[in-house]
């Protein structure tokens, strides 16, 4: 088994943010929010968080880069 590695990095306007890297390769997430790169903000249980990371896991052992996520988050945070 090959470890799927992600780092909780924090920067100055995020309070936490995931990344994913697979084999020192880092692995984009298409999740809809135009933001390729990382997740920064809050889930709502850990089911969700859960699946986000079972789908990069997928997709890195298959030699991907960018993987899509099963749920589009791009309307969850509209006014």
């Amino acid at each position: 088994m090959i470890p799927l590695n992600m780092y909780l990095h924090s920067e100055l306007y995020d309070p936490s943010t995931a990344w994913f890297f697979f084999r020192n390769k880092h692995i984009m997430i298409d999740l809809g929010t135009g933001n390729n790169n990382k997740i920064n903000w809050v889930m709502k249980d850990k089911q969700e968080f859960i699946n986000i990371v079972e789908t990069v896991y997928r997709g890195a052992r298959k030699g991907r880069r960018l993987v899509i996520a099963r749920k589009d988050y791009s309307t969850k945070y509209r006014y």
